[in-house]
């Protein structure tokens, strides 16, 4: 009676356990990976900079050009007062 009932389940359900029946169909191709060297940068990879990093470099650069912009127009407005000005920067 059991194996009526193997040969029935082995007709409608696949194999199981460590004595599964191999595939019958090889892969279309092996699966090889190529090594490439390591300062090799793909063009799909992640971006070279992160965006963090861009926004605070922009973030820096507005605030020293208003620096520079505001010590442009001290220098010129002491200069029409006749005065002298040096920045603390140039000064150091």
């Amino acid at each position: 009676m059991r194996s009526l009932l193997a040969a029935i389940l082995s007709l409608f359900l696949p194999p199981r356990g460590a004595h599964r029946a191999p595939d019958r169909t090889p892969p279309p191709f092996p699966a090889v990976r190529a090594e490439r060297p390591a300062d090799v940068t793909l063009a799909d990879g992640p971006p070279l900079v992160r965006p963090y990093l861009a926004a605070w470099e922009r973030e820096r650069d507005a605030l020293d050009r208003r620096h520079f912009q505001r010590e442009r127009r001290r220098a010129a407005v002491l200069a029409t007062l006749g005065q002298g000005y040096v920045p603390a920067e140039a000064a150091a």
